[in-house]
């Protein structure tokens, strides 16, 4: 029961912030969101291992997190410096 309400409150969270990403007024606004989505990506795939009791969708959150971490570096280095590796 609990588990279904925090699914349905998960993927609203991120459906909004998903149209945020597309309409964000700024390339900030964009990335800030595109960081909050893939938090919410990864909060749902750990409601959706609980859930289904599954822990291989944990390594999967784990791997989320990380490409989340580093695309939004990359991305705000890309945005402040014109470029993401040196």
């Amino acid at each position: 029961m609990i588990i279904d309400i925090a699914l349905g409150i998960v993927t609203l969270s991120t459906i909004l912030v998903t149209l945020r990403v597309l309409r964000g007024p700024s390339w900030g606004d964009r990335i800030m969101a595109f960081d909050f989505l893939s938090v919410n990506l990864v909060v749902l795939f750990a409601v959706l291992a609980v859930k289904s009791h599954l822990l291989v969708m944990l390594d999967a959150t784990l791997v989320l997190s990380l490409l989340g971490f580093l695309s939004t570096v990359a991305l705000t280095r890309y945005l402040l410096h014109g470029q993401a590796m040196k």
